[in-house]
């Protein structure tokens, strides 16, 4: 008996626990992809309906600021890289102008936020400074 336990709990721990989604009549739908111009979740969890203006970094990068939001010192901003959304191209940053400090919230590899950071930080402390 106990040899049969131990054979039984072999045979379930060496299954995949994802047997059940490999069966045919456990199929998950296909939904298409979502774009980047659809919107985001903000670091907060919050879904942002943005709009996007469109600029293009001195190296010829594209990417689109939020102006959704216009609080001093904010910006989101997307690299844009084919239509379908990826979540490492989206950046958020709180800006300090006077200061000329910063903190960039992001899962993007800061090599490439740095390609259209500077134009970000100018647009959003211009604004900020012209504003009364």
């Amino acid at each position: 008996m106990k040899l049969g336990i131990k054979a039984l709990t072999f045979v379930l721990v060496a299954l995949p626990a994802d047997v059940w989604a490999q069966s045919s009549d456990h199929v998950t739908p296909q939904t298409s992809p979502l774009n980047w111009r659809d919107g985001y979740v903000n670091w907060r969890g919050k879904l942002v309906k943005p709009e996007w203006q469109i600029m293009t970094a001195d190296d010829g990068t594209k990417f689109a600021i939020d102006l959704s939001k216009k609080p001093a010192h904010y910006a989101a901003a997307y690299i844009i890289d084919g239509e379908a959304f990826n979540k490492t191209n989206l950046f958020e940053l709180q800006y300090d102008c006077a200061a000329k400090v910063f903190e960039v919230v992001t899962n993007m590899d800061l090599n490439r936020y740095q390609i259209v950071g500077a134009k970000v930080r100018q647009l959003v402390c211009d604004d900020a400074l012209k504003a009364p």
